[in-house]
């Protein structure tokens, strides 16, 4: 697609942190974990700090989002679980606590005791912390070990850094093959950013088809950017069939979640007749040229 119409491209260049949030919350008072519960400090601290992205989570019980952890309770318990010598998991809960109440030096150090512990998503987000001080050597070094793993965001993480040159020499067939690995496991921006890898064609031969199959299954895993990327290919005909009916329908999925350049494509469209009088740089803004596409 490179001197096809505009689209818009939107690589998602951060490194996920989504284990542990960034949010700086106030001191609360830390209420005794046992008047909270009969659980043992461990498993209390699994009940109350368990992530979603854990596959070594505890599953009896449910995971909590970090705006659902009750700072209190659950730093109580897992600082008690920690002191009692339980296992990497708990250092990484505790590690998630003191990150969401605001205490990032501690949790760091907490993080890098659970990696040093094999725990894989320790791992991920301890690598993050010291790629943010400037040491992408380690970050990816510690992507690598916990994508070997299995995990999930270690292999999106790798894809990242293959594609951008971090920690190693950008190679876009490994990422590539990194964030397709993501993707099987059912992760939208392993799909979304493989489907941008092979719409642009610059690090891997483009490949339309494809292309517009992983924005296909990032969009029906709700990425928005998906939706409106593949939208486009279906109003161009790239990689299938024109079919304007059907790209409309992408947008106005898109245009529901709020996306301001899906709605603008939903909206009347401009009678081609009144443009003749328009200035023509005025003109060129009515669409984006690849080069302006997000990426």
């Amino acid at each position: 697609m490179k001197n096809g119409p505009s689209k818009r491209i939107s690589a998602v260049n951060a490194i996920l942190l989504t284990a542990v949030s960034l949010l700086s919350i106030a001191a609360i008072a830390i209420p005794s974990a046992h008047a909270a519960s009969a659980l043992l400090p461990a498993d209390q601290c699994d009940a109350e700090a368990g992530s979603e992205h854990d596959l070594q989570r505890n599953l009896a019980f449910r995971p909590v989002a970090t705006e659902d952890i009750r700072i209190g309770i659950a730093l109580s318990a897992c600082r008690e679980a920690y002191n009692q010598g339980s296992g990497p998991r708990q250092t990484f809960e505790l590690a998630r606590v003191l990150h969401a109440a605001g205490q990032r030096n501690q949790a760091m150090a907490m993080l890098e005791k659970a990696a040093e512990g094999n725990h894989a998503v320790a791992m991920v987000n301890y690598a993050v912390m010291l790629g943010e001080r400037g040491d992408h050597v380690a970050e990816f070094a510690l992507y690598q070990k916990a994508a070997s793993a299995g995990n999930i965001l270690a292999a999106y993480n790798l894809g990242v850094a293959y594609r951008d040159g971090i920690g190693t020499s950008a190679n876009g067939e490994l990422a590539a093959q990194w964030f397709e690995r993501a993707s099987v496991a059912k992760d939208n921006l392993g799909a979304f950013n493989l489907a941008v890898m092979l719409d642009e064609g610059t690090q891997i031969p483009e490949d339309n088809r494809r292309a517009a199959q992983f924005y296909k299954l990032a969009a029906d895993r709700g990425n928005v950017d998906a939706m409106v990327n593949l939208g486009l290919m279906m109003e161009n005909g790239e990689g299938m069939a024109a079919d304007t009916a059907a790209a409309r329908a992408m947008f106005a999925k898109a245009a529901e979640k709020g996306d301001a350049f899906a709605q603008g494509k939903i909206a009347p469209q401009i009678d081609i007749t009144t443009t003749a009088g328009i200035d023509p740089s005025e003109q060129a803004s009515l669409v984006l040229p690849k080069t302006s596409r997000r990426k």
